[in-house]
């Protein structure tokens, strides 16, 4: 074994940047954004340690750079460790993008049609790019049947999909409309003492955020909060408003700039109108200090 890869769980980007790491020789271990501390206190051995699509916050960075041999990240909120050594910060590439030229550069792997068409389609997909469909449909395959089926169905890169795959993705294209529609009728609006209207979702099980908050973002939205299980969060937001500043400074997370993550305090009140407001009062404070 090569070392640890440690990386986004839950999330298309992170498992294509394990599936990379795994064909290199790394050992995957996947946690939050917010408990990539946890995830180094996991590996009790000497062996090297590398970060793809997650990064340390800068107040842990002294604390485990040496234990550390390099991180690959792409979300805006790493970029306060850019310039430090053995840290690569692309906001342009996905962390599985970034993940697989690291390890094509360390001779780990060869470059390969298939890995550069699945972490392109992945890439497309994570950063909501033009013709990001093929990703989005694998996001939904992946969600549903889990890491192990997306390991050895990809293990060395793009795979056309199998006849049951695509009837069970087309099942669950149309599950899906019905779970959007029934989350968009019960978003919860708010606009008071701010010049753009802002938007609550409760989402009781894991589903296509993306696609309930740009449905909403597109109907006017500058900001769309998602209440997740067991206290998580996830914001996406248009020009507006800046996500990942939001998350970082309230909600003990980050991300990129229209796309974030967070977490309640413990004892946190969940309650989406009174997390619309304390936004609201941040926003509005961010705004009176802005000079004039």
């Amino acid at each position: 074994m090569k070392g640890w890869l440690i990386t986004h769980g839950n999330c298309l980007d992170g498992a294509t940047a394990a599936l990379v790491g795994e064909a290199a020789g790394l050992t995957p271990v996947f946690v939050e954004p917010d408990r990539v501390v946890g995830g180094l206190e996991q590996v009790t051995d000497e062996n090297p340690i590398y970060l793809a699509d997650i990064s340390l916050k800068p107040e842990d960075w002294p604390r485990y750079q040496q234990r550390i041999n390099f991180v690959l990240d792409h979300h805006q909120s790493a970029l306060k460790l850019r310039g430090e050594p053995r840290v690569l910060i692309d906001q342009a590439r996905s962390g599985a993008h970034l993940m697989y030229d690291y390890a094509v550069s360390q001779r780990w792997i060869d470059s390969a049609p298939a890995w550069e068409r699945l972490c392109l389609g992945v890439e497309r997909y994570d950063l909501w790019k033009p013709r990001h469909e093929w990703g989005q449909n694998l996001n939904r395959l992946f969600h549903h049947l889990g890491y192990d089926w997306y390991r050895q169905r990809f293990t060395w890169g793009y795979n056309p999909y199998r006849p049951e795959e695509a009837a069970l993705l087309a099942q669950l294209i149309i599950d899906e409309s019905r779970f959007v529609q029934a989350h968009l009728n019960t978003a919860i609006r708010h606009h008071a003492n701010l010049p753009f209207p802002l938007y609550g979702v409760r989402l009781q099980d894991e589903g296509p955020i993306n696609i309930i908050c740009h449905t909403l973002i597109e109907q006017g939205a500058a900001l769309v909060l998602v209440v997740k299980p067991e206290g998580r969060l996830s914001a996406r937001s248009d020009a507006r408003v800046d996500a990942a500043r939001l998350m970082e400074e309230l909600f003990q997370g980050g991300g990129h700039a229209r796309a974030a993550g967070g977490r309640l305090r413990p004892g946190q009140d969940d309650d989406i109108p009174a997390l619309l407001t304390q936004i609201t009062e941040h926003l509005n404070g961010l705004s009176r200090a802005l000079p004039q």
